[in-house]
């Protein structure tokens, strides 16, 4: 047996040792999601990639059933060796402990990204759980120092779940993330705090049995339904609807498609009829049949993603999109689009080290990329569109944080970002991210993060990795953002964040 394969054999023993618990993984992991990725990026798994979190069943017998276990090749080696660690149950999984102690401190950045340690300056998180065949169990609470939601205890990463046939019916308060970007998500991201819902999630992606769906692929569904904050300028606790199909045809494309919507909330009509207008569109005042403002649902986005892997293997780029529609037609068909592009690649390095680097642009207007019909009543360019609703006016927001991309409405940002990840897993980044927020229109007074336009530049460095046995982590950065607007980003930010795993 070679050296590089009796490496991964005690990583893989390692692993069995220090697996997770929980039937879900969590979506803040920037090494997990980046090393599933370049899995599926190089044939070894065939998994849907592009939605957080993933069930963790799924990506385990995916990595057990994977023909590059027996691969030469150092980098995929170390990949499948730390996806197996992530993926792995613990022996007494079936029995409830605690299973992590989790600390930071810090100060966080004007802009939330995926890969952001806190959200406060100071977090103590105790995580506990238990899974089994059928059901998983995560308990985690966090005290929060000076929070600015007011709240001091978190329940954020908790879940119930049932295993169903090949589905998740799950009572929880986790963080989500659709499309593939690393910046932000025009439809859902991490950016606000998770709120309490009930989600039915397709644990096992396998291809539809079906000869006329087996192109499909591999796929995957989420559905679930949110609770909303109380004390909104607007509607308190509205529900959020949130639906996703993601599927791949192939190892060099993967779609997904989502959709969203605030609806119901105090004082407003809420029934069988309203959810039933919100399902199929019929969503605009004055449009299909609709007539009344009280029997408008509420506000909706939908749209799609795509990521296409290059066939070569010498050429090691991807390339993705998301355009979500911020508007329905009569048709209901998605009308004035928000748009985000750009670019990953990835080279293998000596030693089993992986180089990563992206580009990634985000135009959170609606005034360039919108489609036109005779039928619409105001044709034309348009700002002050994207999140904003009449009857949600505070804001496609939850506890005042934009549910969507991080820069909220009416922004033009791009980042360019490289990292490098040793054999081992610890991780090098950096990033340098700039941009116009608000850029036009008038100022948006739920906006988190400026009043009125102004000009947002920062970089930002990370490094993870363990330290006498310890998970640690360092994020590092300087902002500024011109003129001094709400959200008073100029000076330094980042985290110290510790970890222990007790399993």
């Amino acid at each position: 047996m070679n050296i590089r394969r009796t490496g991964t054999l005690w990583l893989a023993l390692w692993a069995s040792a220090a697996g997770a618990q929980g039937v879900f993984l969590p979506a803040p992991d920037i090494g997990l999601r980046e090393d599933i990725a370049l899995l599926a990026d190089r044939g070894c798994v065939d998994l849907p990639v592009d939605e957080w979190p993933l069930a963790r069943d799924d990506v385990a017998r995916a990595v057990a059933a994977s023909h590059c276990l027996q691969t030469q090749d150092a980098v995929l080696q170390a990949s499948l060796a730390r996806v197996a660690m992530r993926t792995a149950g613990a022996a007494d999984g079936g029995q409830w402990r605690v299973r992590q102690v989790s600390a930071l401190a810090g100060q966080p950045a004007l802009l939330r990204q995926f890969d952001t340690a806190g959200r406060e300056n100071g977090e103590l998180n105790v995580a506990g759980g238990a899974a089994t065949d059928r059901y998983g169990f995560t308990l985690s609470l966090t005290a929060v120092a000076d929070p600015a939601d007011g709240q001091h205890l978190r329940l954020d990463g908790s879940d119930a779940s049932l295993r169903w046939g090949n589905w998740l019916l799950s009572l929880n308060q986790i963080d989500r993330w659709w499309g593939p970007g690393t910046v932000g998500s025009l439809i859902l991201s991490n950016n606000a705090r998770p709120m309490p819902a009930v989600s039915l999630d397709r644990i096992r992606s396998l291809a539809p049995g079906l000869p006329l769906l087996h192109w499909l692929g591999p796929w995957r569904f989420s559905w679930f339904f949110g609770l909303g904050e109380r004390h909104r300028p607007d509607v308190d606790q509205p529900l959020f609807m949130g639906m996703r199909l993601s599927f791949k045809p192939s190892r060099m494309v993967e779609v997904g498609l989502s959709r969203s919507a605030q609806f119901c909330g105090a004082g407003r009509q809420c029934d069988a009829a309203t959810f039933a207008r919100m399902l199929i569109g019929q969503d605009n005042l004055y449009y299909r049949g609709l007539h009344h403002p009280a029997d408008e649902p509420g506000n909706q986005m939908s749209g799609f993603d795509l990521r296409l892997v290059s066939p070569w293997e010498s050429v090691p780029v991807a390339l993705f999109a998301q355009a979500i529609g911020e508007d329905n037609s009569q048709f209901s068909i998605p009308l004035r689009y928000l748009f985000q592009d750009g670019a990953q690649g990835w080279w293998s390095m000596p030693h089993g080290a992986v180089l990563r680097g992206y580009v990634e642009h985000a135009d959170t207007s609606t005034d360039i990329y919108q489609l036109w019909e005779p039928e619409d009543p105001e044709p034309g360019f348009r700002t002050d569109f994207a999140y904003r609703n009449h009857i949600f006016f505070a804001g496609y927001r939850y506890r005042d944080r934009n549910i969507g991309y991080t820069t909220d409405s009416d922004s033009d940002t791009t980042a360019v970002g490289l990292s490098l990840t040793s054999r081992d897993g610890t991780r090098w980044s950096a990033q340098w991210l700039g941009g116009r927020l608000d850029r036009r229109g008038a100022p948006d007074v739920y906006d988190p993060v400026t009043f009125g336009p102004s000009h947002y530049r920062s970089v930002q460095l990370g490094w993870n990795g363990r330290v006498f046995g310890q998970d640690v982590g360092v994020q590092l950065g300087h902002e500024r953002q011109t003129p001094a607007s709400a959200g008073n980003a100029n000076g330094l930010f980042g985290f110290l964040r510790w970890s222990k795993r007790l399993d």
